[in-house]
């Protein structure tokens, strides 16, 4: 699943850094959804539900440090459920594909209902559904990639909510420590982000320039997210995380268990006075 347009008076909002044919190759563009480990792990194996997972030899895609990055979709084709102006529910036999078994063992579907609302904007609802006597680990999120128009980048606005910030190594892998920050509204400016930050009660993000803003909103079931602002490109992520980066690796994905159903939202709503 792929948002690869979002527009509001016929002005785009969605960047596009990389080509489709990119993308299927597991590089994130526009708005995808990464799956079914959204970030990185910090090594090529990991024990989940009381299973343990080589990767080793698999074709995943990587990090620069050479770290399976962002799951393993590759553009995989969605069944669609249901599609109208709108509106668009699609989903995903995971469990049916054995060369994606490899890489995450836990039979599930995934589903994406994606909607246009008057007030919230875009509206997207994933679920994570099991589909045998497995329980299955849950540390999918979304990538979206936007831009603000008619203004470069050092113009724009950030504003994000009161959180923590968690602190990384070189290789983005978290290092236990957190430090709490208020929240704030800064210019972007000249500055560059590849953080990771724990949210709290308000999870609200916006990006502004002038009269034009976007805002992000994420439910409870993300916990967590990736702020990525390169220096050299008119574009920003700010990507909702059900869980936090390497989190298959640690032990710390939430569980979704058989017969139950994982549920989580995000918006994304656009303003232009």
């Amino acid at each position: 699943m792929l948002c690869t347009s979002l527009k509001f008076r016929d002005v785009e909002y969605v960047a596009w850094p990389r080509s489709i044919e990119e993308f299927r190759k597991g590089r994130a563009t526009a708005i995808p959804l990464l799956h079914p480990w959204a970030n990185r792990l910090a090594r090529w194996g990991y024990e989940a539900a009381g299973t343990t997972v080589d990767l080793r030899g698999l074709a995943l895609p990587v990090d620069a440090h050479d770290q399976p990055i962002h799951g393993n979709l590759l553009g995989a084709p969605f069944d669609v459920e249901r599609a109208r102006d709108g509106r668009i529910v699609a989903s995903l036999d995971y469990g049916a594909h054995p060369d994606k078994l490899r890489a995450f063992p836990f039979p599930h579907t995934v589903t994406v209902d994606a909607r246009l609302h008057p007030t919230r904007g875009l509206n997207v609802v994933t679920h994570v559904t099991p589909t045998s006597n497995e329980t299955v680990p849950v540390c999918f999120g979304w990538h979206p990639f936007l831009q603000l128009p008619d203004a470069p980048r050092t113009e724009w606005e950030l504003r994000w909510p009161a959180c923590e910030h968690i602190e990384v190594d070189d290789n983005i892998i978290p290092t236990g420590e957190r430090r709490p920050l208020g929240a704030s509204r800064a210019p972007l400016a000249d500055r560059s982000f590849d953080d990771h930050y724990a949210l709290g009660a308000d999870r609200t993000f916006a990006l502004s320039v002038g009269r034009h803003v976007v805002s992000l909103e994420f439910d409870g079931a993300y916990p967590y997210a990736q702020l990525f602002a390169p220096p050299d490109r008119d574009l920003v992520a700010i990507e909702p995380m059900t869980a936090t980066i390497d989190a298959l690796g640690r032990g710390l994905t939430p569980l979704v268990a058989p017969g139950n159903r994982f549920s989580a939202a995000f918006s994304v709503r656009i303003s232009a006075s």
